[in-house]
């Protein structure tokens, strides 16, 4: 999660919200008072909230409404947020099903401690795949039995390969019973080769081998 926050007061007027989000690039802001979530604010809620009161009034007319409504007026109070100790996974599936940009995370008392934006669960993604280490990435089509990726394992360490990162995926367009597994290994080039080999000798089905160069240009890692 983010500490460095950006935050209002239930106070602050809705043009002083507005500036905030513009000068930072960012679309909603936590409403504090005593470092206790009170609600929040963002780009939607302000352009909801003045139509009805500027259909007829002009630009200059509209930031005087703005500069004298405050954020209590156009917040919402009805906020989803989660806890520091909360499992990343949980924070995502929010994200992804509430289609939000970033959750507040409060503490036991309703201290904002933080927020966590759909940006930062890519960035743990991204690490956690391994994507940002040189590597070869191989992908296996496997049937989803026991010991399946204990043999693919012990293949690789036999030759003395790092495994950077494993991660293995239930996917909709894949057959009934089995996994896409993605195996990120670095190590000796032949000794790569080899463990191709290996794998594909004892029926696993590889349905790539990409070397992370391929994937990324090399001027991001």
């Amino acid at each position: 999660m983010r500490k460095d926050l950006i935050t209002v007061n239930k106070d602050d007027t809705i043009l002083d919200a507005k500036h905030l989000m513009q000068e930072n690039n960012i679309r909603r802001l936590p409403v504090v008072q005593n470092d206790k979530l009170l609600g929040i604010i963002t780009e939607k809620d302000i352009k909801e909230f003045t139509p009805s009161k500027a259909s007829s009034l002009d630009v200059y007319e509209l930031k005087r409404l703005l500069a004298k409504t405050v954020v209590s007026d156009a917040m919402n109070t009805d906020v989803i947020t989660v806890h520091p100790d909360s499992p990343i996974e949980k924070a995502a599936l929010i994200l992804r099903d509430k289609r939000f940009g970033g959750l507040p995370v409060v503490n036991d008392d309703g201290t904002l401690v933080g927020i966590i934006t759909a940006v930062d669960i890519f960035d743990i993604f991204v690490e956690s795949m391994g994507v940002s280490h040189q590597s070869t990435r191989i992908a296996i089509l496997v049937e989803d039995r026991k010991g399946a990726l204990h043999e693919m394992t012990s293949i690789i360490d036999n030759n003395k390969l790092n495994i950077v990162s494993l991660s293995t995926f239930f996917l909709k367009n894949k057959p009934e019973g089995t996994r896409d597994v993605v195996i990120r290994i670095n190590g000796d080039q032949e000794e790569i080769d080899k463990t191709v080999k290996e794998l594909r000798a004892a029926n696993f089905n590889l349905t790539s081998v990409i070397d992370v160069d391929e994937i990324i240009p090399e001027d991001i890692l």
